[in-house]
């Protein structure tokens, strides 16, 4: 009798494993245009609606746990650099990433179940797509990611420089200027680099 309950309690895990609401952070972002369509969730602790919103949304999760179909939801308000390349304004805030990995829909319908199942199955087709250029995987979204981290990073190099090294706040600040110019030029070399059109000769 016991292996019996311990048999049904693995599969009741494993079942709800499946459809269960994927969180995802700056860390873990890199799994959406590498692992299929995602439908996604930004969202804040402390908006009403979108507490409002989960019920249905983790439905959409178990209805979507037979698909290709990953649901992911986003805190927002703590992962801002990602707010920052989707262009967040408001919570709750729905986006769908097409099977290709670079394609995204934001998603402006009912928020019922069957709305949202039935936009990611067919119906995001016949809705028009974010611009790739200024949207959250082209150059324009790409480089928000980019200025957001830089900050971050040099806000945490400076505090190092001067507080664990004892450099002092003005050759810290000096440094990570430097730094972060230098760390700038060789990134918009790099996605100069990336984005020339491949000229060939005939």
């Amino acid at each position: 009798m016991s292996h019996l309950f311990l048999i049904l309690t693995l599969l009741l895990a494993v079942s709800l494993s499946s459809s269960e609401v994927v969180e995802l952070t700056s860390k873990t972002f890199g799994a959406v245009n590498k692992e299929g369509d995602w439908l996604l969730k930004f969202y804040a602790p402390w908006c009403g609606h979108c507490k409002r919103l989960e019920p249905t949304y983790n439905e959409v999760s178990e209805r979507l746990k037979d698909s290709k179909t990953k649901v992911g939801k986003i805190d927002g308000s703590s992962e801002r650099s990602l707010a920052a390349i989707f262009s967040i304004t408001g919570f709750p805030s729905l986006f769908y990433v097409a099977p290709d990995g670079q394609t995204v829909y934001k998603y402006k319908g009912s928020r019922t179940a069957e709305a949202l199942v039935g936009y990611v199955q067919d119906g995001y087709k016949s809705d028009e797509a974010l611009s790739f250029w200024s949207g959250p995987f082209g150059i324009v979204g790409q480089c928000k990611w980019f200025l957001l981290w830089l900050g971050s990073f040099m806000f945490t190099l400076h505090e190092y420089l001067d507080k664990t090294l004892g450099m002092g706040p003005v050759p810290a600040g000096i440094f990570c200027v430097v730094g972060g110019m230098f760390v700038t030029a060789a990134a918009v070399v790099g996605m100069t680099v990336a984005t020339a059109p491949d000229l060939k000769r005939d």
